[in-house]
């Protein structure tokens, strides 16, 4: 799929959706689509969230980098339509696919009754990137309509699988301001680097340049269902 497509014109329009964001730990949702959840659900859709393997990281104990995942939560349940942010209880540095890992997340999309699933894209070479992407696909393959692949970030894209941008979502001035707040709160943590921080910056704004916005986010569609 070759075509660039905004988000208007693929099925997000007017309908309520169910959206699940797949990431392997805390902050990895946050880079990837985080304006375009909030911007989904200041349009009243429901949008969910779940790291699969939170854990201590570096010199960082656990309640210190919670804390900071729980500014992401508090900002997925304001506004309108329904919003959380979940946690799995999965081992951090050695997140796999197997029939655990996507019974969890296939739990999440029967419960919440999930449309569209967000998750790493294949070209990432961090090994729980990879395995998340896997289990968010395994997970999606039967009841799940869309399922989108976000780009990834300057220091996780290091393979041989380069991202092709096809579906771009525009993202208001208050969905991007939502996001670097979170980014900068986990920035001041240690959690993050300010280059990875300010390259979201410019990265919304390219994105949004090539399609006449201010700021959006870019996906790789894997596939599509459109009815009617």
């Amino acid at each position: 799929m070759d075509s660039y497509l905004l988000l208007a014109s693929v099925g997000l329009g007017a309908p309520q959706t169910n959206i699940l964001a797949v990431g392997a730990h805390p902050d990895d949702v946050e880079l990837g689509c985080f304006g375009t959840l909030l911007e989904k659900k200041r349009s009243g859709h429901n949008v969910y969230a779940v790291a699969l393997a939170p854990g201590a990281y570096g010199t960082l104990r656990w309640d210190e980098i919670e804390a900071v995942w729980s500014e992401s939560r508090k900002a997925l349940r304001a506004g309108g339509g329904k919003g959380e942010y979940f946690l799995g209880k999965f081992p951090i540095g050695s997140l796999v696919q197997d029939w655990a890992t996507v019974g969890f997340v296939d739990d999440l999309i029967r419960t919440y009754s999930i449309d569209t699933v967000i998750s790493h894209h294949h070209g990432e070479a961090h090994q729980d990137h990879i395995a998340a992407q896997r289990i968010a696909t395994a997970a999606a393959r039967r009841h799940v309509d869309r399922l989108w692949l976000w780009e990834s970030v300057i220091y996780t894209h290091r393979n041989v699988h380069p991202f092709n941008p096809q579906m771009y979502v525009p993202v208001s001035r208050e969905s991007f301001d939502g996001k670097m707040k979170v980014l900068e709160t986990y920035l001041a943590a240690g959690l993050l680097e300010p280059l990875e921080v300010e390259a979201q910056r410019h990265l919304a704004r390219y994105r949004g340049a090539e399609m006449h916005r201010d700021f959006a986010e870019a996906f790789e569609v894997i596939w599509e269902v459109h009815d009617g």
